[in-house]
């Protein structure tokens, strides 16, 4: 069991939104999910966020859809003053927002606290519609989405391809949805 309790983040109309999370677990990750799904509407907060692989299968989209050298399209500055930043992320976000059915329904989603699958990776259960602070025995779970992180340059990264594969895993639909070119 764990607990759960209700905070609040900013939305894209920076206006205060109520979200609710795993007491104890990483805020890290609930961070993050607000900010893949684009709640927070920083992009450069966004790819700072995702993983070395993740950076580089949206890159390599991202030469797709211009029709570019994959080359000419590596190296997306995340400071925010790389004008390929916006491209680069946008699928991400309207992806998952499609996935998870909207911004109003991420923001109902209790997350439990990180699971460890091995040093380098973990995994939250986003619950949905999770309604009123309170405790939640793990039977009673059931789990909308899976998000997952792996552990580089000493933080825990949001990592695309390891969702997809353990929400694969554990019969769960990929919350950040098919990302496409």
């Amino acid at each position: 069991a764990f607990t759960v309790a209700n905070i609040s983040l900013l939305d894209e109309q920076s206006s205060m939104v109520p979200i609710l999370v795993a007491v104890g677990m990483q805020t890290q990750a609930l961070r993050d999910l607000n900010v893949i799904y684009g709640v927070q509407g920083d992009r450069a907060v966004v790819w700072e966020r995702l993983s070395r692989e993740s950076r580089g299968l949206l890159e390599g989209l991202y030469a797709a859809r211009q029709k570019i050298a994959v080359h000419r399209a590596a190296g997306v500055e995340g400071s925010g003053t790389d004008a390929r930043l916006a491209e680069v992320v946008a699928p991400l976000r309207d992806s998952a927002l499609r996935a998870s059915g909207g911004a109003e329904r991420v923001l109902r989603y209790g997350v439990s606290a990180a699971r460890v699958v091995d040093r380098r990776s973990a995994y939250v259960l986003l619950l949905p519609d999770f309604g009123e602070e309170r405790i939640v025995a793990e039977a009673e779970w059931q789990p909308a989405h899976l998000l997952a992180f792996v552990h580089e340059s000493r933080e825990w990264l949001v990592d695309l391809g390891l969702t997809a594969n353990l929400s694969a895993e554990a019969g769960l639909p990929d919350p950040l949805g098919e990302v496409h070119s």
